[in-house]
């Protein structure tokens, strides 16, 4: 077993599967999302900026354009595992996967997959707490990748320094968003989280359940609906 301790002094197993009372989720998810920040905290104000409160904007969006709480909900969950592991900055993903060719030309080792392995059993925790399914439907989870590219191209317009090249990612459009970004405390972050979870995850486990769908295939049934490229996510 490699397990690391939690904030609420449980014993988590890293690769596998979460019991129901395996995680807090104040103490081990909502609260360590708060005190997390985005874009390895280079930030110019020399104020971190939330991953809760990135997963809070990006929800938001998706709710007011669609009036979907699953939808919200499941922006509001995609970095939830960052509490846990950590956010993983994408230009250090690329760089750690070009050291591992260099070190091991041939082996086939995927920073990647070594990600979503340690993700998953985080991940597949939080949405069945949510009463959401994972993976995601594919729709949902299109939507999900969409709007967190553009708002991060949003993020860097407002509070990060000027970038000297291009992110590769500009021709996603830059979300719009009513107001300017103004980083939140860590705690009032963690609270905006929990209401938002609090609020959607009820209305989503108050639906009937879905009737499956037999006859489509599972690759139409399951998630995969990534960006084909995202390399400055943070």
């Amino acid at each position: 077993m490699i397990w690391s301790q939690t904030a609420s002094g449980r014993p988590l197993d890293l690769l596998a599967p979460i019991p129901p009372d395996g995680l807090d989720l104040r103490r081990d998810i909502a609260t360590p999302l708060g005190m997390t920040g985005r874009y390895a905290n280079q930030m110019p104000s020399g104020i971190i900026y939330p991953v809760a409160q990135h997963c809070c904007i990006g929800a938001d969006t998706i709710y007011a354009a669609s009036h979907d709480p699953a939808a919200a909900l499941a922006f509001l969950l995609h970095d939830g595992h960052e509490a846990i592991i950590g956010d993983w900055a994408t230009p250090i993903m690329v760089a750690m996967q070009a050291a591992a060719d260099r070190l091991a030309p041939g082996s086939g080792v995927s920073i990647k997959a070594i990600k979503r392995e340690l993700c998953a059993p985080i991940d597949a925790w939080l949405h069945r707490l949510a009463g959401l399914p994972w993976p995601l439907p594919v729709e949902i989870a299109r939507t999900v990748a969409l709007t967190d590219v553009r708002l991060m191209l949003a993020e860097r317009d407002h509070l990060l320094a000027r970038p000297p090249r291009p992110w590769g990612v500009e021709s996603y459009g830059t979300l719009k968003l009513k107001h300017r970004i103004v980083p939140l405390s860590p705690a009032r972050a963690t609270e905006q989280w929990l209401t938002r979870f609090d609020r959607w995850s009820e209305a989503v486990l108050a639906r009937p359940a879905p009737k499956p769908k037999s006859d489509l295939p599972p690759s139409t049934r399951r998630a995969g609906g990534r960006l084909p490229r995202q390399p400055m996510e943070a």
